[in-house]
């Protein structure tokens, strides 16, 4: 057994090379002014982005968070597997091994999306965004469709239009199912007179009497027929219900336009006389009407027509001329013809003294006229004649020939003859001074002979 004192002994021996140790590692230390050594940090930077931003990382080789993107930091040497989470976007993970070298990660991250099937009942309705535009009809597949709320407009005709809405969540298909309610209704559309065409707004629908279907909703009905004023009326229609229309048409009035050939001709419609061709009368009530054309030296032209309701009407009339006229040859010149007792004029002289031209007389109606010549020297006086004249011909008649005192005779005995010379030579005249009556007179017994002047 060891005493105690031994003990003390080594006791305060280890002490004192504890301090003795203490001392020395103090002397070894810098002098004053000198920097303390630094350990050297072995760590590798790390730089992580992505795509989109505020991504949630999770080092889950450690168990722990590590915060969001953009990350950066430093990570001693080893094997790291990030675990990379962020709303409505795939989970993504990439391992990485840091070493001495700097590592710089970029993740992408896919959007979570979904199918969804859209169908309706009935089928074939339109599909649109809410934006208006057209994708389809359904049944549709919608393919992928990001996580969130998403709304279509359903519209088929003959039902209301509908909104449906639904949720992406996560990336099951989803089936989606609408119904669509009917918003027809009915009109009935009757018109008098029938027949007549019918539009919605401004939509040729057929004619009168029909039933058309249409959608809810104001609509503006027009009924027309030719010759008949528009008629119109608005509907305001809700579904299921059935509106009449009963439209009384009103009739347009009629015009006639009359031309003639010649044209100023005298106008008669119904016996009731308008001014001369041409001419337009309006506001005629529609019906049966009669056209009589009447000018002086033409044949009447009547017509009979029948005016629709708002009818207008051309009408063309060429008149005949009832007109003939005659090639009067009246011996000898300087007679006055008569017409009916108008008078014509009067002969002219032809070839000779005793010849007359031919008188063109015109512009008879055709019919029986009384033709009268006359003179104040004639014996008689006058004659008269009938000729018939016939339309659009010209007549000669033969020649007229009246007995007139051309002559101016004195004798020696103191007589004084009118008449007319029938013959003479040196010696002797063949004086007539009334028809047939003829003597012969030595020119030894002629004081006096000549012309009988016009006025005598």
């Amino acid at each position: 057994m060891i005493p105690v004192i031994h003990d003390s002994v080594q006791t305060g021996f280890s002490g004192r090379f504890a301090a003795f140790s203490v001392a020395l590692a103090l002397l070894l230390l810098p002098t004053t002014g000198c920097q303390k050594a630094q350990k050297k940090d072995s760590r590798v930077p790390v730089s992580i982005r992505s795509v989109p931003e505020k991504v949630n990382i999770n080092l889950i080789s450690h168990g722990k968070k590590l915060g969001v993107t953009h990350w950066e930091g430093k990570l001693p040497p080893g094997t790291y597997v990030f675990e990379f989470t962020k709303p409505g976007y795939k989970t993504t993970w990439r391992k990485i091994t840091c070493g001495v070298d700097r590592e710089d990660l970029e993740v992408k991250m896919n959007p979570i999306s979904a199918s969804v099937i859209l169908e309706s009942d009935p089928t074939a309705a339109t599909v649109a965004t809410e934006d208006g535009k057209t994708i389809g009809e359904t049944p549709i597949t919608l393919p992928d469709l990001p996580v969130g709320k998403h709304s279509y407009i359903l519209k088929k005709p003959g039902f209301s239009p509908r909104t449906v809405s639904f949720s992406i969540d996560d990336e099951r298909p989803k089936l989606v199912k609408i119904d669509l309610s009917s918003n027809i209704g009915t009109i009935i559309a009757r018109s008098n007179p029938p027949d007549a065409n019918i539009s919605v707004d401004g939509d040729p629908r057929g004619k009168t009497p029909s039933t058309i279907k249409l959608e809810q909703g104001e609509h503006i009905i027009t009924i027309t027929a030719r010759g008949y004023a528009p008629y119109k009326e608005k509907v305001a229609l809700s579904s299921g219900q059935t509106a009449r229309v009963n439209a009384l048409l009103q009739m347009l009035p009629a015009s006639l336009t009359v031309t003639s050939d010649p044209s100023d001709s005298n106008l008669f419609v119904n016996g009731k006389q308008y001014n001369n061709t041409p001419t337009t009368i309006k506001n005629l009530t529609p019906g049966e009407y009669t056209i009589k054309i009447a000018r002086d030296k033409y044949d009447d032209a009547v017509r009979t027509v029948t005016l629709g309701p708002g009818q207008e009407l051309k009408v063309d009339m060429k008149l005949d001329s009832n007109m003939g006229g005659i090639d009067l040859v009246v011996h000898p010149p300087g007679v006055t013809v008569y017409v009916d007792g108008q008078k014509i004029g009067v002969t002219q002289q032809g070839e000779t003294k005793d010849l007359s031209k031919v008188m063109e007389i015109r512009g008879l109606k055709s019919g029986e006229h009384i033709i009268l010549v006359a003179h104040k020297r004639a014996v008689p006086l006058e004659k008269k004649f009938k000729i018939i004249i016939k339309k659009g011909k010209i007549s000669r008649p033969r020649p007229v020939t009246l007995w007139i005192k051309d002559t101016y005779m004195k004798l020696k005995d103191g007589r004084k003859l009118t008449g007319r010379i029938i013959q003479e030579d040196d010696r002797r005249v063949l004086f007539e001074d009334a028809p047939g009556i003829r003597i012969g007179y030595d020119r030894k017994e002629i004081v006096e002979i000549r012309p009988l002047a016009p006025d005598e």
